[in-house]
């Protein structure tokens, strides 16, 4: 008799959405200046330059 080992779960690259900056002011005061693309809470509206570094 074999026994089964389940798959591992896929790694995701999806963002943490638990985290939401509505500005640079509340990332700044949170202290995760700059953020990055990939980082939780990062969103384009913090990035007005497209380069993936927000609040720079």
């Amino acid at each position: 008799m074999t026994t089964k080992k389940p798959k591992p779960a896929p790694a995701t690259e999806e963002p943490d959405t638990a985290v939401y900056y509505k500005n640079c002011t509340a990332v700044r005061a949170a202290g995760a200046d700059p953020i990055r693309r990939g980082d939780p809470g990062y969103g384009r509206h913090l990035d007005r330059d497209g380069d993936g570094v927000g609040c720079e």
